[in-house]
């Protein structure tokens, strides 16, 4: 029962009231499912089958049809959850898309009150953007591997905001550094390294049982497929010109 992670079986994940149940097989789901389902009545909760839906993680897409009450439950290919899109593929660029989507909405809608007020200092501009716009922008940087076309999409859509902060447009031919050093602001691409190096720390302090640090030192057992390996997290912790300055 439950998905093995280095031998350690992981059937339930929690998070306030939200649960997601893991399972190798779809006659396991089904077990887990309905168990799940009876230790709710016992406890007079209730599944909104509604908001349940059933994802399947594989190369090929896989029929599944757990069943609650009679009913059946939906398969999807991706779905929202704590803020980021999951999807049976492993498709990081649309989820990222998406947050750059909502950081660009939030950013426009302050254009005209924030950044384009002259009454207002450019470090007072820039603590808003630090507080409303940078936590959408990089929501789950600690733990995204970083690729040439995430960095270009962020910092893109960085400095889309800071152009609006600092006054300027792409035809006054200004570079971005030259803009990043008038709002005193660093590179979100540095500062997200930061962040995975914090955060692994960060998981190293964990208590061995802790799933986080069980899942940041798993060994898959399945065979890759044919070329190039995606990009592991553990290289993202440093740049390119660290790494050769190490060596």
């Amino acid at each position: 029962m439950g998905y093995r992670i280095n031998r350690k079986p992981i059937s339930i994940i929690c998070y306030a009231d939200d649960a997601t149940i893991l399972a190798e097989t779809a006659d396991n789901l089904r077990r887990q499912l309905h168990r799940f389902n009876q230790v709710s009545t016992q406890f007079n909760m209730k599944i909104s089958i509604s908001k349940t839906k059933c994802m399947t993680v594989a190369r090929e897409l896989t029929r599944c049809k757990p069943v609650i009450i009679n009913e059946i439950v939906g398969q999807v290919t991706t779905f929202k959850y704590l803020g980021g899109d999951i999807s049976s593929r492993h498709e990081p660029f649309k989820d990222l898309k998406s947050q750059i989507n909502k950081a660009s909405l939030t950013s426009g809608c302050l254009r005209d009150v924030i950044w384009n007020n002259k009454q207002m200092s450019i470090d007072s501009k820039v603590r808003i953007r630090k507080t409303c716009v940078r936590p959408i922008l990089a929501f789950g940087i600690e733990t995204r591997a970083d690729t040439n076309k995430t960095k270009c999409m962020l910092r893109t859509a960085e400095m889309m905001t800071l152009r609006s902060i600092a006054g300027k447009t792409l035809r006054d031919r200004v570079r971005s550094v030259t803009i990043r050093q008038t709002c005193k602001v660093e590179d979100v691409i540095r500062w997200g390294r930061k962040c995975r190096r914090w955060w692994r720390d960060h998981v190293e302090r964990m208590h061995p049982e802790r799933i986080a640090k069980i899942a940041s030192n798993v060994n898959p057992a399945a065979k890759r497929p044919i070329g190039r390996p995606p990009k592991r997290w553990e290289d993202s912790w440093t740049s390119i010109s660290q790494e050769n300055q190490q060596h």
